[in-house]
């Protein structure tokens, strides 16, 4: 009797785990579909698309990326009409779609993440008239954007998170007081009190992390000139060129560099400074993005950059990779 009592026991328990994980699986959102940077756009008729409404779309996400040396637009952009915007196009990681309908009032938009699939953005814009509909949204594609961007770099991180290299996040954490989604590939390049540089070599690219700080006097350091000159100082001294006397540097005359404020990064209040890198008295060069902030726990000022080489290629989407890695920054409690 009582080993009977033990196996309908333990049945029972393992009936309720497999419920346990069947909910689970049930709850759990089939991965986001989608190229790099893609934004699939659902309008009601083709009309749509190829009238006002796509051109204001296209000309906002299709507008060049700034500080790349070669011309690539900032998104990619697919189409399909309602009728067929099937299960499949569902879960698409980036949604934007159309609805023009005369009986309201005025435009509106509605969002949701992870709807579908995860990660996941879908916004709707609502407008009674063409018109209304692309004022609405030229007043708030930023936020959009920068939605749609939060999306990628996740989908990135996710594909990274796997594969992160250990060793060098402890050395991050030890030197710094944060975490970086470092993966697999990267090496320590440069240790230095307060400089550290991460590199990944391949026969014909290099793509490099660089991490550094110094005492946060004022918020005039956040200013553009003060934020060249700390780059220039910092990694002109630590990262040398590939001949002698040729060393680290920014191009400023022919793509000064470009400093917006972002509010949805990890560390809080950060710069943004995107441009391209040189070497000094050599021939090198390409693009970068920086982020730089104040950290309260230390009384310094903080930056995380990612520069990428790889001449006549393509570098938008290796940088966004480095930039999700910068974003991916979380601050570590000191162990007691």
């Amino acid at each position: 009797m009582k080993n009977y009592l033990k196996i309908a026991a333990l049945i029972l328990m393992v009936g309720l785990m497999a419920s346990c994980d069947d909910g689970a699986r049930s709850n759990r959102k089939d991965r986001s579909v989608g190229g790099t940077s893609e934004i699939l756009v659902v309008t009601q008729n083709p009309d749509q698309w190829d009238g006002r409404i796509g051109d204001s779309i296209r000309h906002f996400f299709l507008d060049y990326q700034y500080g790349l040396p070669q011309p690539e637009s900032r998104n990619e952009l697919a189409h399909v009409t309602t009728q067929g915007f099937s299960d499949m196009f569902k879960k698409h990681k980036c949604i934007l779609e159309v609805e023009i309908n005369p009986n309201l009032e005025k435009a509106m938009a509605e969002t949701s993440e992870n709807a579908v699939a995860a990660p996941q953005r879908y916004v709707k814009i609502s407008a009674p008239s063409i018109t209304a509909w692309v004022e609405y949204f030229d007043r708030n594609k930023e936020v959009y954007k920068q939605w749609y961007d939060k999306v990628e770099r996740e989908r990135i991180l996710n594909f990274f998170r796997p594969d992160v290299d250990a060793d060098i996040v402890n050395a991050i954490v030890k030197k710094f007081g944060f975490k970086l989604t470092v993966p697999q590939g990267f090496y320590i390049a440069k240790n230095e009190p307060n400089f550290m540089w991460l590199r990944k070599e391949l026969e014909k690219s290099s793509a490099d992390i660089v991490i550094y700080q110094t005492p946060y006097k004022d918020t005039l350091q956040f200013e553009t000139p003060s934020l060249v000159a700390m780059r220039n100082m910092m990694e002109g001294q630590y990262i040398p060129g590939p001949s002698e006397g040729s060393f680290m540097g920014t191009e400023t005359e022919f793509v000064p560099p470009l400093v917006t404020t972002v509010k949805d990064y990890p560390a809080g209040y950060a710069k943004e400074m995107r441009g391209m890198w040189k070497v000094e008295n050599d021939y090198m060069g390409g693009p970068f993005v920086a982020y730089t902030f104040a950290d309260s726990r230390t009384g310094n000022l903080v930056t995380v950059e990612g520069f990428y080489y790889e001449p006549n290629q393509k570098k938008r989407t290796p940088l966004l990779q480095l930039e999700s890695i910068a974003y991916s920054l979380m601050f570590v409690e000191p162990e007691e």
